[in-house]
């Protein structure tokens, strides 16, 4: 972008998750809804009445639009690095809802489309916008934690059965079921904080639905830097409101979630959590318009964005194979549905 005040242009393509981000994108300051696209009837009609902006049937007729400058992708998962690959070549900027896509084979190829036509791709991990997050990678990146000893990324919550009627609890489309789908975005944190993943040990089952993918998993995970981490994921428990993120070391800990809410502990009382840095963005429109503005990079771009996949994935190996896995990960095959 060449002017620091020029408006970023964007078209959301999916309706789903996608009609509160296209609200969200028209209430932020340097942002523009120019357009949204889906194939549902009774998505875009609401659409025409709601948010007053062109509703777009055809993916590619979106992608011709000269008022777009960014694509935000919020359609099933497995789908992310197709469409994002065709929006790069278009020249446009990529945002892609969580997770970047369900296969590292797939993300790579969105990676190196993106960076080949020099556009940004940027993947919406919306907890990393929080303020509490914000809190604890300062109290982080200053030491104030000390040396990590423990993570832990926990997330309990209920599905329908209707909630799978569909492309949902699939490996094609999903990638995976509660970890891939919900428990993502704690475990996107998880590997924000500790760092690079040495070895994962997972279970895994369906306990309470008919899908392809897993319900229920836990995991054990060992950072390079000799932290340890736990991953609890399900959709199979009677609510949807019981969700933790948690990093302790040597001389704090902190945590953000349902059960504890936000809090910091530390060894010594008088050393208290840092506040968030001013200025950072509070959401995933912020964060593209100042990096298109100023050339500060994403919170989370494709490469970042990528290892959750490669963790989650690797979990689910460990759990297919019955024994632990070392990462990087040297690739995963589906089981057979």
């Amino acid at each position: 972008m060449g002017q620091s005040d020029q408006t970023v242009r964007f078209g959301i393509v999916g309706l789903g998750m996608g009609f509160g981000r296209a609200k969200l994108c028209r209430e932020t300051v340097g942002a523009a809804l120019s357009a949204v696209c889906d194939i549902d009837d009774e998505r875009c009609a609401r659409a025409e009445r709601e948010l007053e902006v062109p509703v777009v049937r055809d993916y590619d007729a979106l992608l011709k639009r000269d008022d777009v400058d960014v694509v935000f992708l919020l359609t099933p998962s497995g789908m992310h690095a197709e469409m994002g690959v065709a929006a790069a070549g278009a020249g446009k900027h990529v945002v892609c809802t969580k997770p970047l896509d369900v296969t590292l084979e797939a993300c790579d190829s969105l990676i190196g489309a993106c960076r080949d036509a020099g556009v940004l791709l940027a993947v919406d991990f919306q907890e990393r916008y929080t303020e509490k997050v914000y809190r604890m990678r300062r109290a982080l990146e200053t030491g104030l934690l000390g040396d990590l000893i423990l993570l832990e990324a926990r997330l309990k919550w209920f599905r329908a059965d209707a909630y799978y009627e569909g492309w949902h609890g699939t490996w094609k489309l999903d990638g995976g079921g509660s970890l891939m789908n919900q428990t993502v975005h704690m475990i996107d944190l998880l590997q924000w904080f500790g760092g690079p993943v040495k070895r994962v040990y997972g279970q895994m089952a369906v306990r309470d639905h008919q899908i392809e993918t897993e319900d229920v998993a836990t995991a054990g995970v060992q950072f390079a830097g000799g932290a340890f981490g736990s991953i609890v994921g399900t959709t199979t428990f009677p609510s949807s409101d019981v969700y933790e993120f948690e990093v302790h070391g040597t001389k704090a800990a902190a945590g953000r979630g349902t059960v504890l809410g936000e809090y910091w502990r530390a060894r010594d009382e008088s050393v208290t959590e840092p506040e968030a840095p001013a200025g950072e963005p509070s959401n995933i429109f912020e964060d593209v318009v100042r990096h298109l503005r100023t050339g500060k990079p994403v919170t989370c771009d494709g490469a970042e964005g990528r290892k959750s996949v490669e963790l989650i994935l690797a979990v689910y190996k460990s759990a297919i194979e019955g024994r632990a896995i070392e990462l990087p990960l040297d690739g995963f095959t589906p089981p057979a549905s």
